[in-house]
């Protein structure tokens, strides 16, 4: 009998009257002697207090033999709670970011659909040495119900406050589908800053003659699912330290496992039993082991490792776990405060050809491909560790101030603090997320880069994106975006977003290895500087100056590339920046191979390399700061089309010549800030005299 949508009463009623008639006095005995429950205190704020206590009164009016328990995350976390700092002042390290595609609803049809989701506020992120904290309270609440379906407890609370005259709660239903190893119904209610999901404890039913031709099918899907005893539920759960339950009547935690507090203390994440037979059950429980693990800082043990060295269960996540789940997952990896053990953990057990499949691009195959994964961890890697050493001091043009007092901001500038709040990229949680998707494909996508450049030659990056975007064919979308969506089921927004990270990360690169880094220096030496009120400010120099002139050439090389990766342009940087500190690592692993290390000095050698550098690199991003380009890119133009058509460039024609002379303006107004219109007009008239 499998639990589906229709008659769910009828249902119940019939699960209940075989589990008492055969073992409900041995069931209840065995649970009222508290071997499961534990002496551990969980501090609840006032709120949890109070919807706790509705959901009790609701089971005492309808049916007092129904127990009700917290199950999973929320009880872990809480607990952890009692014990760390990591989780003070209500931050929940496991919350769930939920979204409009989020695991719960992937392959399932939602038959209420919920309001729109509410989340906390936001509250700024800092980087620390041991922990990235979130912003999200503890607002994910799974409740598990002995003796009743998820939806009809749901019903009873509505039917609860709708008698006694109060506001009534939309409930959602997320249906079974075994196909996708969603066996058990799911009622939803948002409460206040809750998000509550109603489920049955369950219990499931495997066919041995089924489980035999599992590794053959690749599934394993339960003939029966019912409504179980805590014990029966706790063990087909996941990891031991999510089959952990607080009793909401006792007000005490329960391991029905005997494992849940034990490998909670020990940090460990284990299965509750066989962990091929977890995995089989659903192979997505493979990557949520390794997000626990990265997450909460916890080892794997050792048979869940081998468990998931094998092929079927690889064969498994392959073919019966949605693309939607398995990128949900990945998304909550790169949200955590430690994406590079996620990351490293994936390599290390072979399955990011699995997660990430990626076509060959340089005709090298495989071996190549499995290559670029290794750097693109090797970069993850370093590019974390360079943010967590600047979080405390951080370089000039990483703080989020943009080196001016604020009357000193141009004009073109001044409009960052109201359409793009420019923060610190430490506190910048979204920037960081896209930044860490970035690394981990850059080594890739720049080899296809060179590729391509080889087949189009003299085309840069930005340039094959967009003739490859006006064809508008998904075939000829770049590998990256391919990846993205369709094998991670990103939004089209977060592909393009990574992209011009990475794009804009090569031309800095560019920039700054071939003469930006001097120039930059040059520009802090000269002391020039753009203010609102007087333009540029260049003590000692006048207009004509050549020394000013290339600093204003130098302007609008930057300007190009920051209004490309506009608000993003502190995670493209920082891309460009430690890509340059691992070429400098490979090259010098490369000669340590080569020649005798100790002769070599090569420690010393790398030391003063990497200072190289941070110096060419800090001194180009300072520069940006005294040059006032940090929102360049909401810089509004003189003259619209309407003013140049009608009293500057009479004869003007439509068609591309428009947007050349839109283009050159926006040159013009960048190595001459703060000029008068009238000057621009004069600027146009010349430059396209033959439409005057």
């Amino acid at each position: 009998m499998v639990i589906d949508s229709q008659s769910t009463r009828t249902i119940t009623n019939n699960i209940r009257e075989t589990r008492d008639a055969s073992s409900s006095s041995t069931s209840s005995s065995n649970l009222s002697n508290n071997n499961f429950s534990s002496d551990i205190c969980i501090s609840l704020t006032k709120e949890e207090k109070d919807l706790f206590e509705l959901l009790k009164d609701v089971a005492e009016c309808y049916n007092d033999k129904t127990v009700l328990r917290v199950a999973g995350g929320w009880v872990r976390d809480k607990i952890l709670a009692e014990q760390t700092d990591d989780f003070s002042n209500g931050f929940r390290l496991t919350s769930k970011k939920k979204e409009k595609s989020v695991d719960r609803t992937a392959k399932a049809k939602i038959v209420k659909k919920e309001t729109e989701t509410q989340t906390p506020s936001a509250v700024k992120r800092t980087f620390s040495e041991s922990v990235l904290r979130t912003s999200a309270k503890p607002v994910d609440i799974d409740i598990a119900i002995n003796n009743m379906l998820g939806r009809e407890f749901a019903e009873l609370v509505n039917d609860y406050l709708d008698e006694r005259g109060q506001d009534t709660y939309k409930v959602g239903i997320v249906l079974t589908n075994p196909e996708m190893s969603k066996h058990l119904e799911t009622a939803t209610l948002s409460i206040g800053n809750f998000w509550i999901d109603f489920v049955n404890l369950r219990t499931e039913i495997y066919d041995d003659d089924e489980h035999a031709e599992s590794n053959e099918k690749g599934t394993r899907v339960p003939v029966s699912v019912g409504i179980g005893t805590p014990i029966e539920d706790a063990y087909r759960r996941d990891l031991t330290i999510n089959a952990l339950f607080y009793n909401l009547q006792s007000g005490k935690v329960e391991d029905f496992t005997e494992m849940g507090l034990k490998d909670l203390n020990a940090k460990v994440v284990r299965t509750p039993i066989d962990p091929v037979q977890t995995f089989m059950d659903d192979p997505l429980r493979v990557l949520r082991s390794i997000r626990f693990a990265s997450r909460l800082n916890f080892a794997l043990d050792p048979v869940l490792r081998a468990a998931v060295r094998q092929e079927d269960i690889r064969t498994c996540l392959r073919r019966k776990v949605s693309r939607e789940r398995i990128g949900s997952e990945v998304d909550l990896m790169l949200r955590s405060s430690r994406p590079v053990c996620a990351a490293k953990l994936l390599c290390g057990l072979d399955l990011m050809e699995c997660v990430f499949p990626l076509e060959p691009v340089d005709g090298r195959g495989t071996t190549a491909t499995l290559a670029y994964y290794d750097e693109g961890v090797r970069l993850l890697s370093t590019t974390h560790a360079y943010l967590i050493q600047n979080a405390k001091r951080p370089p000039v043009w990483c703080s989020g101030d943009k080196g001016n007092d604020k009357n000193e901001i141009s004009d073109e500038a001044s409009q960052i603090t109201e359409e793009t709040p420019d923060i610190k990229l430490t506190q910048d949680e979204e920037a960081r997320r896209l930044l860490w998707y970035a690394c981990l494909f850059y080594p890739y996508v720049t080899a296809y880069w060179d590729r391509e450049q080889a087949l189009n030659i003299g085309s840069e990056p930005q340039e094959i994106h967009s003739k490859k975007k006006r064809k508008a064919k998904k075939s000829k979308q770049s590998p990256l975006h391919k990846l993205m969506l369709d094998e991670l089921k990103r939004s089209a927004k977060d592909a393009q977003q990574v992209e011009m990270i990475q794009q804009s990360a090569r031309l800095f690169g560019k920039l700054v290895t071939r003469g930006g880094g001097q120039k930059g220096i040059k520009v802090l030496l000269s002391g020039v500087k753009v203010a609102a009120i007087d333009g540029i400010v260049a003590p000692g120099m006048d207009k004509d100056d050549p020394v000013l002139s290339q600093i204003m050439d130098f302007r609008l090389k930057c300007a190009r590339v920051l209004v490309k990766c506009k608000h993003l342009w502190r995670a493209a940087f920082v891309l460009s920046l430690c890509t340059e500190l691992q070429r400098v690592d490979d090259a010098q692993t490369q000669i340590e191979q080569t020649y005798d290390a100790d002769e070599m000095h090569a420690d010393d050698i790398t030391a003063d390399q990497n200072a190289e550098v941070f110096s060419q690199f800090n001194a180009f991003a300072t520069s940006l700061l005294d040059l006032n380009l940090i929102g360049i890119w909401n810089m509004k133009p003189a003259l619209n089309g309407d003013e140049i058509a009608s009293r500057v460039l009479t004869n003007l024609p439509k068609g591309p010549i428009f947007r050349d002379v839109m283009d050159r303006q926006w040159e013009y107004m960048v190595q001459h800030p703060s000029c008068p219109v009238e000057e621009v007009e004069d600027y146009l008239r010349g430059e396209f005299s033959d439409y005057v």
